[in-house]
C-alpha cells in the first residue's frame, strides 16, 4: 500500500461515496430529483380499489393458475371429491367419477400408463380386467349372484348402497352396516348434535297382533310389569302415540327381563278387530315371539277369542333420523309431495319451523301420504328455518299444548287405510313406474332438468308413519322428569316407517337433502354421548346381553391370546380375574355362567413360564376330558341352564326411589349388611317397582330379590383418563373402609369412552343394590343423590380414576 492511499481518512471516503452536496449539483440534476419525488408522492396516493378492479381479470387468472398447479401436482381427480361421495376403485374406472372430472381422470390415467412397464406396448390404461364386465354385470347374472350371496341371511333394501361405503356385518340373521369406511367418530357426533344423522333400522322386527282390544291386552299382560300397562292409557290406546314397554318372561317380573319394545295401536275404527304393532330389537325378537305365542295358546284354552300373531318385518322399511335439523329435513323432503288435505300434512308444515325435535311431545305419530319421491328428486334442505305467519304461529302453539289425535289418522272415514293395509300397499308397489319410464317422461319435458309433476292416473301414493322417538325407545319406559338429564339433540329425533319397496327412493332423497348416513357403531356412540343405555350392550341380566357380551368377550380373549406371551398384559398380577367381561353373576353371588361366555381358567391368564411348569401335569387331564391345551380353549357351556335370575332395575319411579335412598339420612349401622337392614333401606324401591304386589312374595323371597338387583349407573370422571371396559367400580378409600375391603367391587363398567359432549371420560356400568347400600352406609356424611363419589380401578396396572355416580333407569 502506498503513502497516498493510506493518508485518506474514513470520513472522506464516506463523503465521497455519498456524492457532491445538492447545492453543488447541476440544475438539471436538481429538476430530476424533484420530478422523482413528485412521482413517488403520486404513487403513494394510488386508489387501491380502482387499481384492483382494473386488473381483476389478471388477478383471478393468476389465482386459478396457482390452484390448478397445486392440485395438478398433488391431487388426483377422484381425490377432489368429498369423502362421502368417493367410490371404491374410482382410480381404475373413469365412469365411477362425475362427468365433470372424467376428462381429467382419463388424462391422468394415460400419463400413468406411459410410465408403466406392465402396460407398455398395450392399449390398456389400467391393469383392471374389464373385458368380461358386461357379462358379469348382466341383469340375470347379477340377480343370481345376489340371490346366492343372500343364502342364510337377509339383505336390507339399502344393502348395495351401504356395501359400497361401509363395512357390513352379519348380526341377528341380517347384514347390517357396522361402520363407514371413512373416519366418522366425531363426524357422527357433530351430525347428531347440529345437523341430521340417519340410520337404516329396517332390521328391527315388527310383530302384528290382530284381535279384539281386550284379547290383545290379556296376551300382553303377563309380559308387562304391574305399572307398565301404558298401552291402556288414552293417548296410546287411540293410536296417537307409541307406547314404550319393558317386556319380561311371562309371570317372572321383576326377573328375566327381555328388553325394551315400542307398541302402536291401529287408530280406532268401527270394527271390533284391532291391530297392535310391537316393535322389538332383533336380539330378543325370537324370545318375545315365543312368549307371545305361549300366552296366546294359554288364553285360547280358556276363551274363544283368539289373537293372531304375524311377523311383518319384511313388509316394512324404517329409518331413524336424529339431530337438530331432522324435523326441517323431513319436512323439506316429505311436505313438498304430501297431500295437504290430511291433518298430519298440515302439522308437518307447521312444525318445520321448530329448531329442535325435543320441543315436540315424545312418541307422537304423524300419518302421511306422499307422492313418489323419485318425481321431485333431488331435494335440497333450506339452510334457514321457515318463517310462519301470525295465524300459523298460533296454530303451532295450540299443537304444542295439545297434540291433535287426528294427526295419526290418514283418513277419518277409513282409519285402517294407509300403511296398515298391507294388501293395498302391495298393489301400489306393483303399479309403481319403473326408472326407465320416469326417464322417458323427463326426456319429453320442454325444459331439461325440470322436476316431474305427479300424475294421479299413473303415479302411486306412498303411505308413511312418522314417530317422534327419544329416550323412551331406549329405556322402555316413560321418561317425564328425568328426560332433562339426556342431551336433547342427541337423544331426540324421528323414525320414518314406510311399506317395503320404497326404501331406496326415500333413502336417496334423505341423503341428498343433507342427512349423514352412519352405521351401528356410530348409533351406539351417539346413544352413549346422550347418556342413554343402549340395547343389548347395556342391559345386563337379559339373554340378549349375554349373547352380545359373550361374543365380545370371546373376540377380546382370542385377540389377547394372539399376542406374544411377553407382550400380553398379566391381569392376575393386577388382581383382575375377569378382564374380558363383567362378572355380574359373581358380583351378585349367583352360580354358573351364560353359554356364550368363554371358559377361561386362572392358568390361562398367567405368564408363559408359569404355565409351562404346569403343562406337563395338566396335559393328560385335558386330554382325558376331551379338551385342548389347558387355559387356552374357548369353550361354551353345553348345558342349557336358565340364566333368568337377575333383577335389572328399570323405570323412572324406580330410579327416583334409588336416588331418594342414597340421599336419605344414614343410620348408625356399620359393618356387614344384614338382610333386614337392606330390606328396610330398599323399601322405597320395593314400593315403586310394586314387587310386593306380584304373587304375594314372602319376606325371604323379597330379600333374595334385593340381593340379585342390578342398578345401571353413569360415571363421569373428575380427572384425566378414560375408564376401561369391564373395570371394577369400588368405594372410595376412607379411614373406615381402607383396611377392611380395599378391593371389593360394587359394580363393573360396561361401556366407556371419552365424552365429546362433556369433555371428560365417561362410562356406563351397573352396580349391585347391595353395593349401593354399602356405598351409602360407609359414607362419612349423607350421600348426595346427584353425585356420590366412587373409584374405577384400572385393569392394566394404571392409576385409579375418581368419578361421580348418576343413577340410570
Amino acid at each position: 500500500m502506498d503513502a497516498g492511499s493510506s493518508s485518506i481518512r474514513p470520513e472522506d471516503k464516506k463523503r465521497k461515496a455519498q456524492g457532491p452536496p445538492e447545492s453543488a449539483r447541476p440544475h438539471g440534476a436538481k429538476q430530476g430529483t424533484a420530478s422523482a419525488r413528485y412521482t413517488l408522492g403520486k404513487a403513494r396516493s394510488v386508489d387501491v380499489v380502482g387499481f384492483v378492479e382494473a386488473r381483476a381479470f389478471e388477478i383471478n387468472a393468476l389465482q386459478r393458475s396457482l390452484e390448478n398447479a397445486r392440485s395438478a401436482g398433488n391431487t388426483r381427480a377422484f381425490q377432489t371429491l368429498p369423502r362421502h361421495l368417493r367410490r371404491r376403485a374410482a382410480s381404475h374406472n373413469v365412469k365411477r367419477l362425475p362427468a365433470r372430472l372424467r376428462e381429467k381422470a382419463l388424462a391422468e390415467m394415460k400419463k400413468s400408463a406411459q410410465t408403466s412397464k406392465a402396460l407398455a406396448g398395450t392399449d390398456r390404461l389400467t391393469n383392471a380386467q374389464t373385458s368380461s364386465r358386461y357379462k358379469r354385470r348382466r341383469a340375470r347374472a347379477t340377480r343370481e349372484e345376489y340371490e346366492l350371496r343372500q343364502a342364510g341371511k337377509r339383505w336390507l333394501e339399502t344393502h348395495v348402497w351401504h356395501a359400497k361405503r361401509m363395512r357390513m356385518k352379519e348380526l341377528w340373521g341380517t347384514m347390517v352396516a357396522e361402520t363407514p369406511n371413512e373416519r366418522s367418530h366425531r363426524a357422527a357426533y357433530r351430525a347428531a348434535k347440529e345437523k341430521t344423522y340417519i340410520q337404516d333400522v329396517s332390521y328391527f322386527n315388527t310383530l302384528e297382533l290382530t284381535g279384539s282390544e281386550e284379547a290383545i291386552v290379556d296376551v300382553l299382560r303377563p309380559l308387562l310389569p304391574p305399572d307398565g300397562m301404558t298401552i291402556l292409557m288414552k293417548p296410546y290406546a287411540t293410536g296417537a302415540r307409541m307406547a314404550p314397554l319393558t317386556l319380561y318372561r311371562a309371570g317372572m317380573y321383576p326377573l328375566a327381563a327381555l328388553g325394551p319394545a315400542m307398541a302402536l295401536w291401529q287408530p280406532v275404527s268401527s270394527t271390533e278387530q284391532r291391530k297392535l304393532w310391537l316393535r322389538v330389537h332383533p336380539a330378543n325378537a325370537n324370545a318375545v315371539k315365543a312368549e307371545l305365542e305361549q300366552a296366546v295358546e294359554d288364553r285360547s284354552q280358556l276363551e274363544d277369542q283368539s289373537v293372531r300373531i304375524a311377523d311383518i318385518t319384511c313388509d316394512l322399511v324404517s329409518f331413524e333420523l336424529l339431530g337438530g335439523q331432522s324435523t326441517q329435513l323431513l319436512a323439506t323432503v316429505l311436505a313438498q309431495s304430501t297431500d295437504l288435505g290430511a291433518c298430519g300434512a298440515s302439522v308437518l308444515q307447521l312444525i318445520r319451523a321448530l329448531p329442535n325435535p325435543a320441543v315436540l311431545p315424545e312418541s307422537v305419530v304423524i300419518a302421511l301420504q306422499i307422492h313418489d319421491p323419485r318425481l321431485e328428486f333431488p331435494f335440497k334442505a333450506d339452510p334457514a328455518h321457515a318463517s310462519l305467519s301470525a295465524d300459523e304461529q298460533q296454530r303451532l302453539h295450540e299443537i304444542l299444548l295439545r297434540w291433535p289425535v287426528d294427526a295419526a289418522i290418514l283418513d277419518r272415514q277409513q282409519p285402517s287405510a294407509g300403511i296398515w293395509d298391507r294388501e293395498e300397499c302391495a298393489k301400489s308397489l306393483a303399479r309403481r313406474q319403473s326408472e326407465q319410464a320416469l326417464n322417458q317422461r323427463r326426456k319429453q319435458q320442454l325444459i331439461p332438468g325440470m322436476k316431474l309433476k305427479p300424475d294421479p292416473s299413473i303415479d302411486v301414493a306412498v303411505p308413511l308413519l312418522l314417530v317422534r322417538t327419544g329416550p323412551e325407545a331406549q329405556l322402555g319406559s316413560r321418561t317425564g322428569r328425568m328426560d332433562r338429564q339426556y342431551i336433547d339433540t342427541l337423544a331426540h329425533g324421528w323414525t320414518l316407517v314406510a311399506p317395503r319397496g320404497w326404501g331406496m327412493p326415500l333413502w336417496m332423497a334423505l341423503n341428498f337433502a343433507g342427512a349423514r348416513a352412519q352405521g351401528l357403531n356410530e348409533c351406539h356412540h351417539v346413544g352413549f354421548e346422550a347418556g342413554l343405555p343402549t340395547f343389548p350392550a347395556n342391559w345386563p341380566g337379559t339373554s340378549a346381553y349375554n349373547a352380545w357380551d359373550g361374543a365380545a368377550a370371546t373376540a377380546a380373549y382370542q385377540k389377547w391370546m394372539r399376542r406374544p406371551p411377553g407382550k400380553r398384559v398379566n391381569y392376575l398380577k393386577f388382581g383382575i380375574e375377569s378382564p374380558f367381561y363383567a362378572p355380574f353373576r359373581q358380583l351378585l353371588g349367583l352360580p354358573g355362567m351364560p353359554e356364550a361366555y368363554p371358559r377361561i381358567s386362572a392358568d390361562g391368564l398367567e405368564c408363559r413360564m408359569k404355565r409351562l411348569r404346569k403343562v406337563a401335569s395338566k396335559k393328560k387331564e385335558a386330554k382325558a376330558n376331551g379338551q385342548t391345551s389347558a387355559g387356552c380353549a374357548v369353550a361354551t357351556n353345553t348345558a342349557a341352564e336358565p340364566m333368568d335370575d337377575i333383577w335389572l332395575m328399570t323405570g323412572e319411579s324406580s330410579m327416583a326411589a334409588v336416588g331418594s335412598m342414597l340421599s336419605s339420612p344414614r343410620s348408625a349401622t356399620h359393618g356387614p349388611t344384614p338382610p333386614a337392614a337392606l330390606a328396610e333401606w330398599a323399601a322405597p324401591l320395593l314400593d315403586a317397582a310394586r314387587v310386593t304386589d306380584c304373587n304375594s312374595r314372602s319376606n325371604a323371597d323379597i330379600a333374595g330379590l334385593l340381593e340379585r338387583c342390578l342398578v345401571r349407573v353413569r360415571l363421569l370422571c373428575s380427572g384425566r383418563g378414560v375408564p376401561a371396559a369391564n373395570a371394577p367400580i369400588c368405594i372410595e378409600s376412607t379411614p373406615a373402609t381402607e383396611d377392611s375391603e380395599p378391593n371389593n367391587a360394587i359394580g363393573y363398567v360396561m361401556t366407556s369412552s371419552f365424552s365429546l359432549a362433556r369433555g371428560c371420560g365417561m362410562a356406563i356400568g351397573a352396580c349391585s343394590l347391595r353395593g349401593l347400600f354399602r356405598l351409602w352406609s360407609s359414607a362419612a356424611e349423607p350421600v348426595c343423590a346427584k353425585s356420590p363419589r366412587v373409584t374405577i380401578r384400572s385393569i392394566d396396572g394404571g392409576p385409579s380414576i375418581s368419578a361421580a355416580l348418576v343413577i340410570l333407569a
